[in-house]
This record gives structure tokens, C-alpha cells and sequence, in this order.
């Protein structure tokens, strides 16, 4: 069993993240890299854990095979390095990694935001400001998997928008490489983000793709200040 954030109870990544889909996957090995991906990024190993294979096994209900395939794979993106032959660490990250995570997330994200800008149509933003009125309604929650869940929903409506898969899956691989569940706990980070994210919306509505641009650059320089808020004094510091 895997340990919740604040609120949450006991439970196994794969009954209650309910968050990967075996049949998106071809290969077991693909399934068990999604779920160790989102149970760190939902905070269920937390970094700077040690976590044995067979943990790790016993959290999917898988063998140790696909479990060993999946962490060699995802030892190349950063988000956990291998510790012992049988168990892998989560890699712990300071603020010069923090700030190189959101400075390609910048990049990124703006080019996406104006590719998907000439295709964003009334019912895009209608679900866009659905998405952010559940997260809205989520403000005082503990409930920080769904609020995560929900916020990177937001951003894919968008990025979607601007068809280009190669694209979009950069961004989620350099989004992979940080645990945003820590930044869901800081007290009044959701309700700013809430707030950021109807400011996009309304640039929207009035079809204004520099104003859209400078909403998004805003809101992950606040969601980068919040981040390397949560980080240990001593790694608060880039070089």
C-alpha cells in the first residue's frame, strides 16, 4: 500500500489513482511506467524515496519483468535514478533544476500556445472554463490527485489545440520530470492558479494571442516561485 498526501488514506496506486488505462497500452512495461509516473507525480513516492522493485510490484500487481523495463526507461528522463539493483530513488530536485524544468516548460508551451491559438473555438473554451470551475470548486480540497489531475487536463485542452503530437509529448516529458504534487499544497497556490487560468480564458474570448501569451508566461513564473517555494531552504538557492 502506498501512503497519501495530507487527507488521504492508505490505498494501492492501482486502485485508487485510477489514473492509467491498460488498454491505452501495448506492452506491460508501458503500463508500469505510466502508473510509477503518475503515482509520483501525484506524490505517493515521494522524493528522495528509496523504493524497492517488488514494492513496486506488489503496488501494480505486476511481475518484477515489465517493473525493471519500466524503471531503466524512465531513469532517462530524471525523475528517479537507480539506486540499488533492486530498487530505484526519486530523484529529490533543486532550484537550478526547477528553473531549467520551467524555462524549456516556457518555450515549449508558448510555441504550443500559438500554433493551437487559430484553433481554439467556442466549444474549446467552454470546456476550458468547465475544467477550471471543478478546479475552482476544489480551492479548500485535500483532494490533490484530482486537482492535479484537472490541471494538466486544462493544459492539454490547450495544447492539443495546437496539433502537434511531437510537440505536446515534449511537454509532457519535461512536465514528467517534477513532482507537482507538492506545489497543490501550498496554501492559496490552486485559487491563484484558478484565477491565472480564467485570465487565459478571457484573453481568449477576446482573441487576443499576445494577451493569451503573456497570461501563460505570467502564470508559470508564479507556478515556478510557488514550486521552488516548497523546496528545502538549503536547495532554494540557483547557482
Amino acid at each position: 500500500m502506498v501512503p497519501g498526501g495530507p487527507g488521504q488514506e492508505d490505498f494501492s496506486v492501482t486502485d485508487r489513482l485510477n489514473a492509467v488505462d491498460n488498454a491505452k497500452f501495448f506492452t506491460k512495461r508501458e503500463f508500469a511506467a505510466e502508473a510509477i509516473r503518475n503515482a509520483i507525480q501525484n506524490g505517493f513516492y515521494q522524493p528522495g524515496e528509496v523504493v524497492s522493485q517488488r514494492r513496486i510490484s506488489e503496488d501494480l500487481n505486476l511481475s518484477v519483468t515489465p517493473i525493471r523495463e519500466a524503471i531503466i526507461q524512465l531513469a532517462g528522463t530524471g525523475l528517479i535514478e537507480r539506486h540499488s539493483h533492486h530498487s530505484i530513488k526519486v530523484k529529490d530536485v533543486d532550484a537550478e533544476r526547477l528553473s531549467d524544468i520551467y524555462h524549456v516548460r516556457l518555450l515549449l508551451e508558448l510555441d504550443a500556445i500559438r500554433l493551437a491559438f487559430r484553433n481554439i473555438k467556442k466549444p474549446t473554451i467552454a470546456e476550458l472554463k468547465l475544467v477550471n470551475a471543478n478546479l475552482k470548486q476544489l480551492i479548500k480540497s485535500t483532494e490533490l490527485e484530482t486537482i492535479n489531475s484537472l490541471d494538466r487536463q486544462f493544459h492539454y485542452i490547450v495544447f492539443s489545440q495546437a496539433q502537434n503530437e511531437a510537440l505536446i509529448s515534449c511537454i509532457e516529458y519535461v512536465k514528467s520530470s517534477f513532482s507537482f504534487y507538492a506545489l497543490w499544497s501550498r496554501p492559496q497556490r490552486l485559487a491563484v492558479s484558478v484565477a491565472e487560468h480564467a485570465q487565459f480564458i478571457a484573453r481568449l474570448e477576446e482573441g487576443d494571442l499576445k494577451g493569451c501569451i503573456e497570461a501563460h508566461r505570467k502564470h508559470l513564473e508564479s507556478g515556478l516561485k510557488a514550486a521552488l517555494d516548497t523546496l528545502p531552504t538549503a536547495k532554494r538557492e540557483i547557482s
